[in-house]
């Protein structure tokens, strides 16, 4: 037997080996999500133990109590009531949008689960093929067969790295992208902010100021999700762009950046720290792509060599 009938096998291995491969990035994937998941249930049931208590503030005021009766003496009963509902109102709006974010991480998670668990067989496939190709070794023999082994090998291992880049590829491009969006939305908010605040620009002003911060706030909270994506791509990658930032929970400041704003000048203070943040994230998603780049142009060279050095034993008997 040649070591040309070497072929089939040997890509049964490389096949065997990118599986498994995979399967050890999608366990780093998974358990990522998980403490993502874990992360954003925590944070709901804070935000809705917060919710409870600023709805009880609304209900002793509301109801016939001392509270209401020291209130109506001290005559600002209407004030505190409009107050305590108010913070309801922005408490009720962060466990909105917390449960977002847990549903998000959630379907990650759940997504993740399922490709996990589709490659439950990938070590006994990984076994069969190595003891088919070992058979095959046996009956073929020569100086190079057992290169070969080697060879199919690392080359599964570097196509499962090969994959892995792309997808970490395409989740940075959606972020860099959703960043790109929001930053318009941003820049826009804070131009009408801006002339509300030393222009007096009146309730037509008022009004478009808060329909631009709405989307700003709207268009940063995709950022996040894309964020919390490119997270569990990264995941066992050895990446190293995104070093001190924590998207799991620093990073959801954008999810509520502007609820519960009470004055112009916090609106514009709030912009600015919101533009700053951007700004610091967009200069290090740029420094992530060019380590990916660099990773994947690693990796394609391997392959290159390794693809080389096969047709070189196959090519020579």
């Amino acid at each position: 037997m040649s070591e040309s009938s070497l072929v089939a096998p040997a890509e049964a291995v490389r096949v065997a080996a990118e599986n498994r491969a995979r399967r050890r990035h999608v366990a780093a994937q998974l358990e990522t999500a998980a403490t993502l998941v874990a992360t954003r249930r925590d944070e709901l049931a804070e935000l809705e133990r917060t919710l409870q208590a600023e709805r009880a503030d609304v209900g002793r005021l509301e109801q016939l109590s001392l509270t209401r009766i020291w209130a109506a003496l001290r005559g600002d009963t209407a004030d505190r009531l409009a107050v305590e509902r108010a913070e309801a109102d922005a408490a009720s709006l962060a466990v909105a949008s917390a449960q977002r974010r847990f549903d998000s991480a959630h379907r990650e998670y759940t997504k993740v689960r399922r490709e996990h668990d589709g490659l439950s067989g990938v070590d006994r496939a990984y076994t069969d093929a190595l003891a088919e190709y070992e058979s095959a070794l046996r009956a073929a023999g020569g100086r190079g067969a057992a290169e070969l082994t080697t060879i199919a090998e690392d080359l599964g291992t570097a196509g499962a790295r090969r994959r892995e880049i792309t997808e970490a590829v395409g989740a940075l491009q959606d972020t860099r992208q959703a960043l790109g969006r929001a930053l318009e939305s941003l820049d826009s908010a804070g131009g009408w902010s801006t002339y509300d605040t030393f222009f007096g620009g009146g309730l037509v002003a008022d009004m478009v100021k808060h329909f631009k911060i709405d989307a700003a706030t709207e268009a940063f909270t995709r950022v996040n999700r894309a964020l919390e994506r490119l997270s569990v791509e990264l995941a066992d990658i050895g990446v190293s762009a995104l070093d001190g930032v924590d998207i799991s929970t620093t990073l959801a400041v954008f999810d509520v950046l502007f609820d519960n704003i009470v004055s112009d000048w916090m609106v514009r203070d709030r912009i600015a720290q919101a533009r700053s943040r951007a700004y610091d994230l967009r200069d290090r998603l740029a420094d992530l792509a060019d380590e990916l780049a660099a990773h994947a142009r690693d990796n394609a060279a391997g392959i290159t060599a390794l693809l080389a050095r096969r047709e070189e034993i196959l090519t020579a008997v």
